[in-house]
């Protein structure tokens, strides 16, 4: 009629284990005539905060990581800027023709010919400004100063230290000494038409 069950089993006898063992050991731990256990669940708040502390903390992490990972691929000129600008506003810009000469020519002796080079182009830019002949203006570009001086007599020399300074800036190559005696007799056939 009826299949045949089970009416004991050793599943079961280990639950019956398990229910005695804590029946034991609840009589044990409440006092007699005690029947209430005290609440020992924690405040619903409490889960949430550590919940929403973790997935901040999480979402921080996967943000950190992707920009590590994506850095290279992204374009952050935005953020080098303002460090550009200290490093700008560090530099010393307030000295005298002859202070960026006697700095171009240390420079020189001590092989840094791209820093020496980089010095007479200011020493010009300073001594067209001390002349009231060209104002100087951070902002201000190769180009737009080549495009002033194209009214000079002989604009040759202001094109050779132009063309240097561009390529100072837009390229990481050495600078050969060759290059820098080349700003040098630039700037020494700039330098008595200035003073007239």
């Amino acid at each position: 009629m009826f299949g045949s069950y089970e009416k004991n089993s050793i599943g079961w006898q280990i639950q019956q284990l398990q229910q005695r063992l804590s029946e034991w050991w609840e009589r044990l731990t409440i006092p007699s005539g005690q029947v209430d256990v005290p609440d020992w669940s924690l405040p619903e708040w409490l889960f949430r905060s550590v919940f929403w502390s973790i997935a901040v903390v999480l979402a921080v992490w996967v943000s950190f990581r992707l920009y590590q990972l994506l850095r290279p691929y992204l374009n952050l000129d935005w953020l080098e800027r303002p460090q550009a600008a200290a490093q700008k506003s560090s530099s010393p810009t307030n000295l005298t023709v002859a202070e960026w000469l006697h700095r171009s020519h240390t420079l020189a002796q001590q092989g840094n010919y791209r820093e020496a080079c980089r010095a007479i182009y200011l020493a010009t830019l300073q001594q067209l400004h001390d002349i009231d002949l060209i104002p100087n203006q951070p902002s201000r570009t190769d180009g737009e100063y080549l495009d002033i001086l194209q009214a000079m007599p002989d604009p040759q020399p202001y094109e050779v230290l132009m063309q240097t300074h561009e390529q100072l800036c837009f390229s990481n190559s050495d600078v050969s000494r060759e290059a820098f005696e080349r700003c040098q007799h630039a700037y020494q056939a700039i330098e008595p038409r200035q003073q007239e």
